[in-house]
């Protein structure tokens, strides 16, 4: 096996990772909405089933949807812990979201 195919394995495994770790992170914030709290989570879902699709043998779904469905998961879930850690850490705020 290439060196590249395994550092580029590698790199995958580590982006899924992160995704997991961003969307459990992400549900696990009481004080968001339940629909905000799923997305990260339903956002996964989506990608990796775009990305098992490959296996039928049908490349465009994967090509197309796959990797841009990760990214959406790791930006918004990003996006909201950021924001929940900026707002919990205020002095003068409850740390509740509006």
């Amino acid at each position: 096996m290439p060196l590249t195919l395994l550092v580029l394995a590698l790199w995958a495994l580590a982006f899924l990772t992160l995704n997991t770790l961003v969307s459990v992170r992400v549900w696990r914030i009481s004080r968001l909405p339940r629909w905000r709290r799923a997305l990260p989570g339903l956002l996964l879902c989506i990608a990796i089933a775009a990305s098992l699709v490959r296996a039928t043998g049908t490349t465009l779904v994967a090509e197309t949807l796959a990797f841009p469905l990760f990214v959406a998961t790791a930006a918004i879930g990003l996006f909201e812990l950021r924001r929940y850690r900026a707002r919990s850490s205020r002095p003068d705020d409850s740390g509740t979201l509006t």
